[in-house]
């Protein structure tokens, strides 16, 4: 029997971070990518801190410039519809899709349905269409923690949905393109 042993500054110094990771993965081959983001614009003030955050990462990945569309929906409920639509009318014209929103607790339990209902949705349009989806909603029990997780210098849920989209996108191509 044979045993390897590595410390774990040796094995964590061979894994790219997030940044070098799409790089390091071959994304750079192709010119372009062209990415679909939809926001839910309930809370608008959130909503312009996760679009400047997904904005922002799509703009300095480096592998290959990244043309974004962003549409509006008045929900994060109207979400998963607005990317399904999107798919269904033109599937070759976006690599993925972001999805933003931000859901905050209420007196009600209606938070945790439309949570529960937005993530399940999202999980399937991303498996059954076979599409790279950066998932970015927010489920928050107060609007202050909500904007800590919406503010780009912040949680940055844009920006991390933006990485998680270009990850995807490489992982597509890499497996199906």
């Amino acid at each position: 029997m044979c045993a390897v042993l590595f410390s774990i500054e040796e094995i964590s110094s061979t894994i790219p971070r997030k940044e070098e990771y799409l790089v390091h993965m071959g994304v750079g081959m192709q010119n372009s990518l062209n990415v679909l983001i939809v926001i839910g614009d309930f809370y608008p003030e959130i909503s312009k801190l996760m679009i400047a955050g997904a904005v922002a990462k799509l703009q300095s990945y480096g592998a290959a410039s990244v043309e974004h569309e962003v549409i509006t929906v008045p929900g994060s409920f109207e979400v998963p519809a607005a990317i399904s639509f999107a798919i269904m009318s033109d599937r070759e014209r976006h690599d993925g899709y972001i999805a933003l929103g931000c859901i905050v607790k209420g007196a009600t339990n209606h938070h945790n349905v439309i949570s529960s209902s937005v993530s399940a949705s999202l999980g399937d349009i991303a498996v059954q269409h076979v599409v790279p989806l950066g998932f970015g909603i927010i489920t928050s029990d107060s609007m202050e923690l909500a904007l800590e997780r919406a503010d780009p210098n912040g949680k940055d849920v844009g920006g991390n949905a933006a990485t998680a989209v270009l990850r995807m996108i490489e992982l597509y191509k890499r497996f199906l393109g």
